[in-house]
């Protein structure tokens, strides 16, 4: 069954409200600015089934080189960029959000939690470090 659309919120989490009935929002201290850090944490397959849409490698990717939807070769450049970060990038970064204080939020899928759990584990360690 499709879903009916209504005036408001499809959901009763919280009401409905217009940006212009509500209270000024005030952060912490008056502080001007608020700042949310999310950190990206992404898997690369080397194969994907038959007519999947495939990501673009940062790197521009094998242009021209596409049999149906698999490369004629591994996206080395590419893979190596996802591995880079996974392994080295995330934890330099970690360092320099440590080093001003600034907590992160890590987004990741289900696949990033299957093949990289040692990141799930750092995560996991460092919120129960912030949290106390």
């Amino acid at each position: 069954m499709p879903a009916q659309r209504a005036y408001g919120m499809d959901q009763e989490l919280y009401p409905w409200s217009p940006i212009i009935t509500r209270p000024v929002l005030r952060w912490p201290e008056n502080a001007r600015v608020a700042l949310a850090v999310i950190v990206n944490l992404e898997h690369w397959d080397w194969e994907v089934p038959p007519r999947t849409p495939l990501a673009v490698s940062p790197l521009g990717g094998p242009e021209g080189l596409w049999s149906g939807n698999q490369p004629d070769f591994p996206d080395i450049g590419g893979y190596g960029n996802h591995e880079y970060g996974n392994r080295v990038g995330l934890f330099r970064l970690l360092a320099v959000l440590d080093k001003y204080g600034i907590t992160p939020t890590l987004a990741l899928d289900k696949a990033v939690a299957d093949h990289y759990p040692f990141l799930i584990q750092e995560g996991q360690r460092r919120h129960r470090h912030v949290r106390g």
